[in-house]
């Protein structure tokens, strides 16, 4: 993005900002769709990554479904004008509570996650696809891998089995689910994932809708290369799935937007001791966790033209993990200049708090002309508004 659209940004919504490059969306769904244009496919976007409802409608425009792991992103996708008919219900521990809302709104596919959760349906009936954690190591961070047989997602195939055998008549078993993790760049964890399920499909003699085989897809945050491989994914895994002679389900959340999205923020002070140099920010973990959570790494642009220092780039959250970067190579700052954190727009905002009452910052979309303001900032009172009981009680 023209590094001018960071200051018009900043100059009329205030920092820190989250900033959204619309044309960046289209090319990353037209990327996805190249790939996998032999296949009888669908995309499903990830809510969790990133749930404004602007841009939810703008990514809905091209197509694609929703994958929603809470009640609260179902209901954001009714919203957003996603019909139940294009919305995939997914997560963990579902409460009977959220079961009971899903059932009424009788979405294409609840994913079940345990055989324990097949008695909360009770007689009720639904569409349901099986989550299979298939075992395999998705060679990412440890905190963002799901198809281990250590994590908390899925069941194993000896599992599946017993399910599919006692499943009661009222659910409607339409297809298989298999999600391995997040931020994958390379192919043959998918390969090795994808022919187990095709082994256990022929091998229960099982005829299904379609088979879901989640995301993970990932992007090149170091912009040194690294990132998913679409040409082998495109010669390799696509014939695979094509053989499997059944629609093919895709939950693409991160490859789809969080490229187009940028944390903007402003350089509050520049503190050096005989240790080390000090960059801090007006943003912080409280707006972009991924650095302090994952030790995730994500380009960090200070606009200016100086010359070049060695530095830790921190927040203004008290606490020690609030880093951005540790012994990043930048140009060196002076207060008041704006430092933009790319690849922000999956798991930025969405995983953004109110640690030491932080105000969530503002989200800005630009479609490549104008700047369009599709969240405001929050403000202190709509703290306080959640908090007071009598609502002419002032502080």
């Amino acid at each position: 993005m023209n590094r001018e659209i960071f200051f018009r940004a900043a100059s009329e919504y205030g920092t820190p900002l989250y900033l959204y490059d619309l044309g960046e969306i289209e090319r990353r769904i037209k990327r996805a769709k190249d790939t996998l244009k032999s296949l009888d496919f669908k995309i499903f976007f990830a809510m969790k990554a990133n749930s404004n409802p602007y841009l939810l409608k703008f990514i809905h425009a091209y197509g694609i479904g929703a994958d929603a792991v809470s009640v609260n992103e179902y209901k954001m996708a009714l919203f957003a004008g996603f019909n139940p008919g294009e919305i995939i219900v997914n997560g963990n521990g579902k409460s009977l509570e959220d079961l009971e809302f899903y059932i009424a709104q009788n979405p294409l596919c609840i994913n079940v996650d345990s055989k324990e959760e097949i008695a909360k349906f009770g007689n009720k009936s639904a569409k349901i696809a099986l989550r299979i954690n298939p075992d395999v190591n998705p060679q990412t961070h440890p905190h963002i891998s799901t198809g281990l047989k250590e994590n908390k997602f899925g069941m194993d195939f000896e599992t599946a089995k017993e399910v599919i055998k006692t499943l009661p008549s009222n659910l409607k078993m339409v297809g298989l689910h298999c999600h391995i993790g997040s931020q994958i760049t390379k192919i043959d964890p998918f390969i090795e994932a994808f022919s187990s399920i095709e082994k256990f499909v022929r091998s229960q003699g099982i005829k299904l809708e379609f088979l879901n085989v989640g995301g993970g897809w990932g992007i090149d945050y170091k912009k040194d290369g690294t990132e998913m491989d679409l040409d082998g994914y495109r010669k390799i895994v696509v014939p695979f799935l094509s053989t499997l002679d059944m629609p093919i389900y895709f939950e693409l959340g991160r490859f789809i937007t969080a490229s187009a999205g940028y944390l903007v923020s402003k350089v509050t002070e520049v503190k050096r001791n005989s240790y080390k140099n000090f960059v801090i920010l007006d943003a912080s973990m409280a707006d972009l966790i991924r650095p302090a959570l994952y030790d995730a790494y994500h380009e960090i642009e200070i606009l200016n033209d100086g010359e070049e220092m060695i530095a830790d780039i921190g927040g203004r959250i008290c606490e020690s993990g609030d880093i951005f970067a540790r012994s990043r190579k930048i140009k060196i700052p002076n207060p008041g200049d704006l430092a933009v954190i790319h690849d922000a727009g999956s798991y930025g905002y969405s995983m953004a708090s109110n640690y030491n009452l932080s105000l969530k910052p503002a989200e800005v979309a630009f479609d490549g002309e104008k700047l369009i303001l599709i969240r405001k900032r929050e403000e202190f009172e709509d703290i306080l508004n959640l908090c007071l009981e009598d609502e002419d009680e002032n502080i």
